[in-house]
This record gives C-alpha cells, structure tokens and sequence, in this order.
C-alpha cells in the first residue's frame, strides 16, 4: 500500500515560469506526465533499480502481470491519484473503442488498437511539454537506456504538484478534495476538471505533500523528503539548489533552461521517444 501510494506520487514533472507569453499549466499535464514517468522509470525501492524499459510505449498499462490488469489501468502505481488515473483510464477507454471498431481479426486488432493509444499519448505529451516548457518538441531521439540522474530531476520537480483540485460537477458533495487523500484516488475527474490551471512553482511543495497519511497504517510521509534523499543519493544534484531554483522559474525570473538540470531532462525525454527494437511506438530517428 506505501509503495503503491508514494509510486502515485512520483514522477511528475511540470513548469510554467516562461513569462507572461507561457500557456498556463493544467491539471491534465498532472495526469500526464505522471503517467510518462511510470511508463519511463519504475523504481525498485528494494534492489534499487528501474525496472521499466525507459520507452514511451504504455507499458505500464498494456505489460504490466502479463495484460492481466490493462482493463484496471496496469501496474496499480497509475491509481495512485486521481489525475494520473484520469488519463490512464482515458487511454484504456480509447484501447477498448478501438479494438472494437478496427477491422481484422482480434490479434491484428489488438496490435493496432495499441498502437494507436500509444500514439494518442505521444500527441498528449507533446502538447503537455509544449505548455509545461515553452519549447519545441525534439525531434531526435536517442538510443540509450534512462538513468537514475535523470529520475532524480523528475522528482525536485513535484514542487509544482497542486495540493487541492477542484471539483465542477453537479451534486458533488464537496468542492474540493485532497489529492494525496486516499479515499480520491481513483476518481475519475471530467475534461472542466482536467483543463482547470495549476499553481507554478514556488520551491516549497505544497503542505499536503509534505504530511501524507498512508491508510490503515501509523505511517505519514514528507514526498519532499523522500524525494530529496532519492536526489541526493542517486545523482550528483543539490535538491535545495534545484528548489531554489525552481521558485525563480515559477517567479519568472528564468526560463526552463536556465535551469542546471533542465538537459537531463530533455536528455530523458529524448531517450524515451526512441523506437528501436520496440514495435509498438510511432518510429523516430534515434542516434
């Protein structure tokens, strides 16, 4: 239940401080990213490696115990909140239809049922990373394996993860909710839910991640602890520097890539795109 919880937590990777001409950060890029990072990287906390393949391929859903929980959302990391689930949960409802509405048999029927999900992804990451860097979208990809450097620079960046959502929907009994609240993880928010904006950075992290209440245990966990030790144990980062750093960002004072480990982030997105070997990705140049 910890792992699950924390796995949910981790790995998202948003910035919004580019200045006034900067399109404004949305919950969905929340749930997107998160997602990527999944997909990306899996850390086993025990023999302390990533146990991912480091591709953009959906893995995480459609791999996961054998397929066995793809109708589920795949490895149940991706139920670990409530934006994160919401895309996930998109993206199977998009398999589904399409497996149903492809011609051929059902095994070619699968193939390109996955195909075209992965691809959906792919087009909703581009569109994230647009809003989240002001950047273009690379190209190139590069044929080599992520590294626990470049994780490391995912995780200073959940300083931006909003503490609260709130709800726009008829008859909700409340109208907000607790994104590290339990009880709300696998609430399936709408697209008005979705496309509402987010706070930027301000270097501190929200107080709800800094207090994180496991259920039916003894147990709270500070996400900025347990992401700063992750950096400082498996990369040669400064976490208080990169906080620093991104309250500048969020105050727009720079821009993404004046930030020092801003090429280790690109340097994992690039290799997350590459398509060697992997047939279930759009193909991309790989050097």
């Amino acid at each position: 239940m910890i792992k699950t919880m924390l796995s949910g937590l981790i790995g998202v990777i948003t910035y919004s401080g580019l200045g006034l001409s900067a399109p404004q950060p949305l919950v969905r890029d929340i749930g997107v990213v998160g997602l990527y990072s999944h997909d990306v990287f899996s850390w086993d906390r025990d023999e302390e490696v990533n146990t991912e393949n480091g591709r953009l391929d959906l893995s995480t859903i459609f791999d996961y115990d054998d397929g066995k929980r793809l109708r589920r959302g795949g490895d149940p990391k991706n139920s670990g909140n409530a934006p994160v689930y919401s895309i996930t949960m998109q993206l199977v409802d998009f398999y589904k239809e399409k497996l149903r509405t492809l011609p051929g048999d059902r095994q070619t029927r699968e193939i390109n049922a996955r195909k075209e999900t992965v691809a959906l992804f792919h087009k909703w990451v581009r569109e994230s990373f647009a809003r989240l860097t002001g950047l273009e979208f690379p190209t190139e990809a590069i044929d080599e394996a992520v590294t626990n450097s470049e994780q490391a620079t995912m995780r200073a960046m959940h300083d931006i993860l909003p503490g609260r959502i709130d709800l726009k929907r008829r008859f909700a009994l409340v109208k907000s909710f607790r994104v590290t609240d339990w009880k709300f993880n696998r609430l399936r928010l709408n697209e008005d839910e979705l496309n509402q904006p987010i706070p930027t950075f301000d270097g501190a992290y929200a107080p709800e991640y800094r207090d994180i209440s496991i259920p039916f245990t003894n147990v709270n966990i500070d996400l900025r602890k347990v992401d700063k030790d992750f950096v400082e144990t498996f990369s040669g980062y400064d976490f208080e520097l990169m906080q620093e750093e991104l309250q500048l960002l969020g105050s727009d004072q720079i821009r993404f890539n004046d930030l020092s480990f801003s090429a280790d982030l690109i340097l994992m997105l690039k290799k997350s795109l590459c398509s060697n070997n992997n047939p279930w990705m759009p193909v991309t140049s790989c050097i």
